[in-house]
Parts: C-alpha cells; structure tokens; sequence
C-alpha cells in the first residue's frame, strides 16, 4: 500500500506546506508564463519546419502527458478538494490551450483566454497564501480535511482510554478514489483485525460516518498482525447499478467462483464460492424484499448452469409456490413449487449424494471435482422458512430440515451443495431454535453468507457480525460478505443487476444440464417425472384462472386441479354451496397424451419439426412457445431418441 506522510493537527485546509510571502502569490502567473514561452516556442518550430500538425500532435502529446501526471500527484499529495480540483483543472486546460494557440498561433485574444481563466483558477490559491506568508482562517471554526478529520475522530471516539479500541491509531493517510485510506494501527494480544472488520456499526458512529459513506476494515498484506488497512468510503462508484455481464463474465473457470458485483469502493469483485478445495458449497443469503435476493440468487443459478468448467446441474424450489423466479421455476433442471414437492427434492438429493459417494470410494477418490460426466448438483431453496415452519408445513417440516441440515453438512464433499434464502434474519429461517437448525445454519455459513437490506437490524444473530442491515441505503443488491473465504476482501458491495430483459434473453442460451443416467435412476420416479410435475402445476393454475375468469369460485387458493393420475374427465365437486363444475378438457393432461407416451408440448414441438421447422427460431412460430420451452422440450425429445441433430442449430425426426 503506498502512503503519502499524515497530516499534522495544524495543517492547513490545503493540506499541504504553505510557501507563503510573494513567492506563492507569483506561482500562478510564472505558470502562465511558462505556457506562453512554450507556445512560443511551438510556433518558432512550427515556422522553421513547416509542419504544423504534426507539432501540434507532439505538443499535444507532451502537454496532456504532463497534466496527467499533475493530477495524479495531486490527487496524492493535496487533501483539500477544491484546491486539488482547481489544480487539475488548470493543468488540463493549460494542456488545451498549449496546443491551439501551436495551431492558431498566439493571438491578443489567446493570451487574454489565458489571463482571465488562469486568475480565475488562482483565487483559491492567492486566498490560502497571502503576501505576508499566513494562510486564510475562515471566520468560522471549520475542522481540517477529511483524512486528517478521521484521524483525530478515531483517536477521540474509538484509540482513547476506556474505549474500544483503546491504544489504536490510524496513520498514513493515502487518498483513493472512493475516499480514504488508512494504517490501522491496533493493539498486539488485545485487538484483532476480524475484530475490527466485525465492529462495523461501532466504527461507523466513531468516525461519524454520514449515510451513504462506509468503513471496510481488512488485514493489512504487509505488515505484521494485528495491523489493518482502514478505508473510509465518502463517495461510492457503485450507486448506479451496473448491468450482469453475462454467465462467461460473471462465473470465474480459474477458481470456481461466481462474481456477485463490485465492491463499494470499486476495488474488486465480491465473490460467491461455489467449487473448492475439491468440494462444491453453498450458502445463505438474507434481504428484505426489494433488496435484490432473488435477482441475487438468478445470477448465481445461471452462472452455475452455464460453466463449461465446471459443470453444475441446478434445481430451484420455492417455499412462495414459485413466485420468487419464475424463470427458474421454467428452466432448472428440476423445480419444486410445494412443499412436498420441495420435501422430494431434498430426498432426491440426498439419494445423488449416496451414488456420488459410492462412485468415489469405488474409485478411490477424496472430495468432487465437476466434469461434463459427473456434474455438481446445487439445489437452491427460496423462501426458505415457508417449508420449515411447523405451523404452516406440520407434517413435513421437521423431516425437510433433517435433509437440508443432511445437505449442507455432508454435500460438499460428494459433490451436492445447498443454497437458502429468505426474508427472516432470524433462527426461523432455519427451522427456529434447536440443534438441526443450529447445524443447519452454521454448516451452510462455512461455504458463503450475503446479507442484503431487512427491515430489523439483528444480524448478528444468524451472521455472528455486529452489521446493521436496516441502515444499508436502499439499492436493491446492496450488501455484505459476512464469511468470505480466506484472503477475500469482506465489504459491502452491490450486486450486479439482472434486469427483466437479462431474465428473459439469457435462460434461453444457456444448456440447463439433467443428471447423468445413474444419478438420474437414484434421484427416483419424482425426477424422472419432474416435467411432468411441472406441467400438471400449469395446468392446475390454468385451470384455477379458468374458474376465477367464469366467476365460479369465490376462493381459488383454496382448490387445486388434481394431479393427471389417469382419473377421466368430468366433473369435480368442490362442496359447499358451489354446484359440480365441469372440468375444461383441455387442461386435463391424461387425455392429450400421444400413444408414445409425450406431453403435450413434446408432441406439438415433433408435429413441427415433422413439418419442416428445423431450427429453434421456426419451431418457435410454429409453436408460440418461448425460447426456453423450446430448447428444454428439444432436450426432452433428444434424450428420448425421437428427435436428432440436422447439422449445426438444425434438427430432424427420428424413425419410431
């Protein structure tokens, strides 16, 4: 970390040593006069070799390379803002003044140009440094600059006797784009840099932090133990969202991680570890809704499910009946929208751990490492705490959390990891209080924890770290890596943004991966009939809007279409006061299956291509299905032998 000298207690607002007397008020006029010699000279070589442009250009050349090495030095050098914006000001626009009047000439109104801008640019200076040598004293107590401010803040609130960090200092002030830097100084054997980084509510009353601004606190990569570097953040780059990058860009082949979004200071990306140390992880991430969870969890699953290098199988359950993301309800691999159906997920699961685990004592293997034959299996879990609440899932919610609690302590090193999600903040997301809960909690912590904007400020509680999310500002994907791995930079950063057109073109491009055969036959009937488990959910809400739109049901949440078991078409009773209602046929899905067995939309996707449709974009207007429906239904035929590669992105119908 490079270091500029600390400011002392009586600097000036300048920052800097005054020169004073008659020789600081001259500085800026020899500035301009060395501008005009300079012009002068460009023109005498303009005259002797004719060539005028290309002198410009060389003029040009050497006058911004010198302003950019001014403003880097001020930027360094220099603490009070004005005085250091008014520098480079100058010295960018001496650069352009420099090279027009080479071109132009040097003319009466050039050098008046000159005169009136370079005064104007001094006032500030000839204020600071007056003839007789002192600098300018405001009539009004103001305090010095913001370094040197922080410096004595935390010497007073936080380093004095009796307070927390007693004995602790900050030095070597160094200015960075976002803010400040700093040498935390702590106490050997008393304080501890993760002592420190975990006390952020703490430092930023200390500091006097205004909202908006941010503390980080970090080991330092140099110096020896417990001595930190302290950045303060007084003007983040990270107010705007910035867009998702797309899955190449946002999953890292080298390390296995997922790049969530930019640190507050812009100094790096925040990172989700999904594979290492020859094992796959998950993790817990917790926001308020508008906080940016789901879009967060969106983000992760397709990175995951479009690495080449590490191929990852994703399944996706909501404790909300789907509604977090929709689009991954239509495009994992295996999707749970109930309760029970998310209870099954988990069993399948855990059955794929079990074959995982044989495959590796058979061939004597430590830990999984994904290849395109044995991919890694992430199961995502939204809304976590719907399925664990005993009071709204009595019969299965003890039996769910044995399995995820089975997951995340066993799964990494067979290659299956377990990611939750919620709004709570609290043990409730993990079932309440108890052991498996307790387990839970801390065996998905040890892989990754995001913790996004809530409406209450404990934290601390699920965490183990003193953050206040309900003062985070309110940016959606705003948040805080409370357990990185080692070496990770743990800050508040923001997200990347998965925008609804992000949401709809990418599903569509990425190869959502299906087990692999033996894995496949473990997982058991209610993955090999995941599809369609699915489209009977679609056909049930179909049906449910069907009723609601001819106004015959007063409480649609209340009934459900029954699951297609071969049960023939009629009519239903609901009960009470509501006649039989007769059932629309075309939602009723054991009626329209083919004699080879198909789903309705296989078969319609095999008329099509039958037909002549050959590529995904015809078979999409012959259809009016989405992308996604295409290629997860082409998929479906291809893996049934109905249907086969034409060529590159062409397809054909295979004998029967």
């Amino acid at each position: 970390m490079t270091s500029t000298h600390a400011v002392p207690p009586d600097s000036t607002p300048a920052g800097m040593a005054q020169a004073g007397g008659l020789g600081a008020q001259a500085a800026p006029w020899a500035a301009m006069g060395c501008l005009l010699v300079a012009a002068g000279a460009a023109r005498l070589a303009v005259g002797v070799t004719g060539a005028d442009r290309e002198v410009a250009l060389a003029v040009a050349a050497v006058a911004f390379t010198t302003a950019v090495v001014v403003a880097h030095k001020a930027r360094r050098r220099i603490n009070d803002r004005r005085l250091r914006h008014r520098l480079v000001a100058a010295a960018y626009l001496g650069a352009a003044w420099l090279t027009a009047v080479t071109l132009a000439g040097v003319t009466l109104g050039a050098v008046a140009a000159l005169t009136i801008f370079g005064a104007g640019l001094s006032l500030l200076w000839w204020r600071e440094n007056r003839i007789d040598g002192t600098a300018f004293t405001p009539p009004t107590l103001v305090e010095p600059s913001d370094d040197d401010l922080y410096i004595g803040r935390w010497a007073r609130n936080l380093g004095a006797e009796g307070r927390k960090f007693a004995g602790s200092s900050l030095a070597s002030p160094e200015i960075i784009r976002a803010g400040y830097r700093y040498t935390l100084n702590l106490v050997p054997g008393v304080h501890a840099a993760s002592q420190a980084a975990n006390a952020v509510e703490t430092l930023r009353g200390g500091l006097r932090l205004l909202p908006g601004q941010e503390v980080i606190v970090e080991e330092h990569p140099d110096l020896p133990a417990p001595t930190a570097v302290l950045t303060v953040v007084t003007k983040s780059p990270i107010k705007k969202p910035r867009m998702w990058p797309g899955p190449t860009a946002a999953f890292d082949a080298t390390t296995g991680r997922v790049n969530l979004g930019p640190f507050v200071d812009d100094e790096g990306i925040a990172c989700w570890t999904v594979y290492r140390l020859d094992g796959m992880f998950g993790g817990y991430i917790q926001g308020a809704p508008g906080s940016g969870k789901s879009r967060m969890i969106e983000s992760i699953a397709m990175a995951a499910a479009a690495s080449e290098s590490h191929p990852t199988v994703v399944w996706f359950g909501c404790g909300q009946n789907g509604d977090s993301s929709p689009m991954l309800v239509g495009n994992a691999d295996y999707s749970a929208t109930t309760y029970e159906q998310i209870h099954n997920m988990l069993t399948a699961a855990v059955q794929v751990m079990k074959i995982n685990g044989a495959e590796n004592r058979a061939n004597r293997r430590v830990g999984f490492k994904p290849t395109a034959a044995r991919p890694g299996l992430l199961v995502i879990v939204d809304e976590c705490h719907n399925p664990l609440d005993p009071a709204l899932n009595p019969l299965l919610a003890g039996a769910t959390q044995k399995l995820m609690a089975t997951i995340a302590r066993e799964g990494r090193k067979v290659g299956v990891a377990l990611i939750l999600a919620s709004q709570s903040p609290t043990l409730d997301a993990f079932g309440g209080a108890g052991n498996n809960a307790d387990v839970l909690r801390a065996s998905l912590l040890a892989g990754n924890g995001v913790i996004l904007r809530s409406e209450t400020q404990n934290a601390k509680q699920v965490f183990n770290v003193e953050v206040n999310p309900r003062s985070f500002p309110k940016l959606p994907g705003y948040a805080f890596l409370s357990n990185p791995e080692p070496g990770a930079r743990s800050a508040p950063f923001r997200g990347y943004w998965v925008t609804d057109e992000l949401a709809d073109a990418w599903p569509g491009r990425i190869g959502w991966r299906p087990l692999p055969a033996r894995q496949a036959n473990v997982a058991g009937k209610v993955y090999a009939r995941r599809r369609e488990i699915a489209a009977e959910q679609v056909a049930s809400d179909l049906w449910l809007l069907e009723m609601a739109d001819a106004g015959l049901l007063d409480d649609v949440t209340g009934l459900a279409a029954p699951a297609a078991s071969g049960v023939p078409a009629g009519t239903v009773d609901v009960g009470g006061e509501f006649p039989p209602i007769r059932r629309v046929e075309r939602f009723w899905m054991p009626e329209e299956r083919t004699p080879a067995g198909l789903l309705p939309g296989q078969q319609k996707v095999l008329e099509s291509i039958r037909a002549g449709c050959q590529q995904p974009k015809d078979i999409q207007a012959a259809t009016g299905y989405s992308e996604s429906q295409v290629y997860n239904l082409l998929g479906d035929l291809q893996r049934s032998g109905c249907i086969g590669k034409a060529g590159y992105g062409r397809y054909e119908a295979l004998a029967a």
